[in-house]
């Protein structure tokens, strides 16, 4: 004889539950506090996490502003030297590095610092007169706005016949 093991099945209206299983009412109370609990506290950490992104790029952006920024006031800098050295009759060194007065609105914040090195006399058997004079110029400009301050720094030597 076989035996068929029936099931039960019990039948509950809508909106009844048996009682004493894992997902009555009763037992659910807690448990979506603690869920909102920690689905709160991950989206504060990738709020914060966003924040600090967005900062460290702003600052990123303004440092490669201001170093070009720099860098240009540099190259306008070392412009000023060669022209005073060029259109100067053999001048000093002390010519050549006097300072830059910017008048541009945008570089208020810039200071530009010439320097000039001359080795006089240098030896050239290919140059018509036999001597040059090499001038190794440097201009250095500073921009800074509040904590911020970038610097570049252009060299350059020119020769030139004596």
């Amino acid at each position: 004889m076989c035996h068929s093991k029936t099931r039960q099945q019990k039948k509950y209206r809508i909106g009844q539950r048996p009682v004493g299983l894992s997902g009555s009412p009763a037992r659910q109370k807690g448990s979506t506090t603690i869920v909102a609990i920690i689905i709160s506290i991950v989206l504060l950490g990738l709020g914060i996490a966003l924040s600090n992104q967005i900062s460290s790029n702003i600052r990123q952006q303004s440092i490669e502003y201001y170093g070009a920024r720099a860098y240009l006031a540099a190259q306008s800098g070392m412009e000023v030297a060669i022209s005073r050295l060029i259109n100067g009759d053999n001048p000093a060194c002390t010519v050549i590095t006097q300072p830059v007065v910017i008048s541009v609105v945008n570089m208020q914040n810039c200071t530009i610092t010439l320097s000039c090195e001359v080795e006089t006399e240098v030896d050239e058997p290919e140059v018509a007169a036999g001597e040059i004079r090499v001038y190794a110029l440097g201009a250095e400009a500073q921009c800074s706005t509040g904590q911020l301050e970038t610097s570049k720094r252009v060299l350059v030597e020119v020769r030139q016949e004596e």
